[in-house]
């Protein structure tokens, strides 16, 4: 069974998803100020999107995602065989219930909502004061009563944020979320510090809970692409998430500040890919663009969620990976970690 902003699903019914994504977001409170950039505080427009490309936080405004731009992209998505979409925006910066139904509706995907909290820079001082147990039971009720009172269900705890040295802060909501992970069988997605090596870490934490590895997804693990961590990863039988498909920034040394260095680009993703399918490892793979960016979606001049369809799929064909993979990683994987089961 797969929980949706519209009801619960069978899981078959999910179809291709994309499994990260936000689509009405604000990281504006988490961007380093720029007092010497006068473009900074400026609306993010077309003419101005090649600020952004070398460093997607030189204008403020590239980090608020607005619902109807969204809804271009996640149309164009279903368009070309898109179903589902995984919406990863906690409280802590704007996930918002009732926008994501009438997204839903709109644009004909399943929508997935996330619950728990987000990394510790991103929390409210009310939420860090809380215990796990109150955490945790947060957690539980977004799953099976709903979110603020609108009946509108989360089907999937996350993203659940740690940083590069996990606080204090983001344990407790490690093990919260881990907690309501073993009592309501919704699977856990961690957003993990880009250039990070925590993943062990939280698997082991996490699984002392009892929840089975199959239920945890380590993200973005393909902004530094380190074979050995991934193998780390799958070894232990949790999912390891491709989700900064299309995002291929590099910052130099001297504007350094949320980004440090360059990301990976598509083709070294791909051919990642291919190593663990090579490896037996394909039914451990999950896709997306995670788009929190208003310079990637279409209406900014970006690839928007369909990128994913377009270019990235045909790319992992001509590595010789076959359809029957591609399925998995498009299709299976996305439905049996969504799968909300005990």
């Amino acid at each position: 069974m797969i929980r949706t902003v519209l009801g619960d699903i069978k899981k078959e019914e999910l179809g291709v998803t994309t499994a990260h994504e936000h689509v009405y977001s604000d990281l504006r409170p988490l961007v380093d100020d720029m007092p010497d950039n006068p473009e900074f505080n400026s609306l993010l427009t077309v003419d101005k999107r090649y600020l952004v490309n070398e460093d997607p936080y030189f204008v403020k405004d590239n980090a608020y995602l607005r619902a109807e731009d969204s809804l271009i992209d996640m149309q164009v998505f279903h368009k070309f065989g898109g179903r589902a979409l995984v919406e990863m925006t906690t409280d802590d910066f704007g996930r918002d219930p009732v926008v994501l139904k009438d997204l839903s509706q709109k644009s004909g995907l399943h929508v997935v909502m996330g619950c728990g909290h987000y990394i510790d820079a991103s929390i409210s001082e009310k939420d860090k004061n809380k215990t796990v147990d109150q955490l945790a039971k947060e957690i539980i009720y977004d799953i099976n009563v709903g979110v603020r009172g609108t009946g509108i269900k989360a089907g999937v705890i996350g993203e659940v944020g740690t940083s590069m040295e996990i606080t204090d802060v983001e344990w407790k909501n490690v093990r919260a979320a881990a907690i309501a992970s073993a009592e309501t069988g919704a699977a856990i997605s961690f957003h993990t510090a880009l250039w990070g090596r925590n993943a062990s870490a939280i698997i082991k934490e996490v699984t002392s809970f009892g929840v089975k590895p199959e239920k945890i997804c380590i993200g973005h693990i393909d902004v530094a692409l380190r074979p050995d961590y991934l193998y780390e990863i799958v070894d232990q039988g949790a999912y390891v998430e491709y989700d900064n498909i299309g995002k291929e920034f590099y910052v130099p040394k001297d504007n350094q500040g949320l980004l440090h260095g360059r990301f990976a680009y598509d083709l070294e993703r791909a051919e990642s890919i291919l190593d663990l399918v090579k490896r037996g490892n394909a039914d451990r793979i999950l896709l997306s663009i995670d788009i929190c960016l208003r310079s990637m979606q279409i209406v900014n001049g970006g690839n928007g969620y369909v990128h994913l369809l377009r270019h990235f799929k045909p790319m992992l064909k001509d590595m010789g990976i076959s359809q029957r993979d591609i399925d998995k990683m498009f299709i299976d994987n996305p439905a049996n970690f969504l799968d909300i089961n005990k």
